[in-house]
């Protein structure tokens, strides 16, 4: 229990913002429990005009009341002073708790987002380093030092693509893009004509259905990113003979954007953790390589274009991801 205070910033906060408001609460209730105990003993001395036969006697008995009086008061004052401050440091304690939470959330998702990237760039810097000390070492072929080299770079390759996807996310929470009129099914066409080939190598069927003159306000150069993040995500996580299907039509006052694929699809579990950062579902996903925030960043777009991203997914019968974007 002490090792777990010690080691946790927001209790030791939570403890000494408490702390802060019931010494608060403590010094209004004592300034507010002397005044009334003044207050009531001034207007008791005043009262005490007793006069006629016997007055000393009688003013005797009444200052005997008064004082008893005034010794009932102090009591009642001091338990409920005690009352109200332990309240008020129950209640401080609460409340502190509650506004550290959203603190203490970003906190946690923070450690866990770097712990994430450094587990993820520190298998590419090892094989990069195990390549590069055979190399010197000078003990294999050239054909292996070919092999080594070809390696290095593709894991540099992956580094630079996972260093730009960070850049990316911690970007675009602090700015946003650019935006203006665009036609989004040609942009879809011409992002899904590039992809071809990549399908193609993976014995991928890839296709396009899309209406015509579907204007939205959007930046081109994110947009880009997104379909790319959502056909590539489509084509690796898919059977070998499988298809993708990218779908664009006007729904409502809205351009909805669907991507289907005929893959291995992903558990009702891991479905709702798709969006967070460095996540992957399962092991047959993450054996198709990537990071894991092709998603984060494609729900990142969304968000600054102010529309919608939804997934659906059952296991052995493929995922489908539709984008609800504004029509201009």
């Amino acid at each position: 229990m002490v090792t777990s205070f010690r080691h946790n910033p927001f209790q030791r906060v939570r403890i000494k913002l408490a702390a802060f408001y019931t010494a608060g609460v403590l010094v209004l209730v004592i300034v507010f429990s002397i005044s009334v105990y003044v207050l009531f003993s001034r207007n008791a001395a005043d009262n005490l005009e007793y006069q006629g036969p016997g007055s000393d006697q009688e003013a005797s008995v009444e200052t005997q009341i008064v004082t008893n009086e005034l010794h009932r008061l102090q009591i009642i004052l001091l338990v409920m002073d005690g009352l109200v401050v332990f309240l008020a440091g129950g209640v401080s304690y609460f409340v502190a708790g509650k506004a550290l939470q959203p603190v203490e959330a970003a906190y946690a998702a923070q450690k866990k987002f770097v712990a994430d990237a450094a587990h993820e760039l520190r298998t590419p810097l090892a094989i990069m380093k195990t390549g590069a000390e055979t190399v010197l070492a000078g003990d294999g072929s050239s054909e292996e030092y070919r092999r080594y080299i070809i390696d290095s770079l593709e894991e540099a390759e992956f580094l630079t693509s996972v260093i730009n996807d960070l850049l990316f996310l911690a970007r675009s929470g602090n700015s946003v893009p650019a935006v203006y009129p665009l036609d989004f099914g040609e942009l879809v066409q011409k992002q899904v004509r590039l992809m071809a080939p990549y399908a193609s190598a993976r014995s991928i069927s890839l296709s396009c259905q899309r209406a015509e003159n579907l204007i939205i306000n959007g930046n081109p150069d994110h947009l880009r990113r997104l379909l790319g993040n959502l056909i590539k995500n489509a084509i690796d996580y898919n059977r070998a003979h499988g298809w993708v299907k990218v779908s664009l039509q006007r729904a409502k006052g809205s351009v909805v954007l669907e991507v289907a694929d005929s893959g291995t699809g992903i558990s009702a579990r891991d479905l709702a953790r798709v969006f967070d950062r460095f996540y992957k579902a399962d092991a047959a996903r993450s054996d198709a390589g990537g990071a894991g925030l092709g998603l984060s960043i494609a729900k990142e777009i969304v968000a600054t274009h102010r529309g919608k991203i939804d997934i659906s997914s059952k296991q052995e019968q493929g995922t489908q991801v539709t984008v609800r974007l504004p029509a201009a």
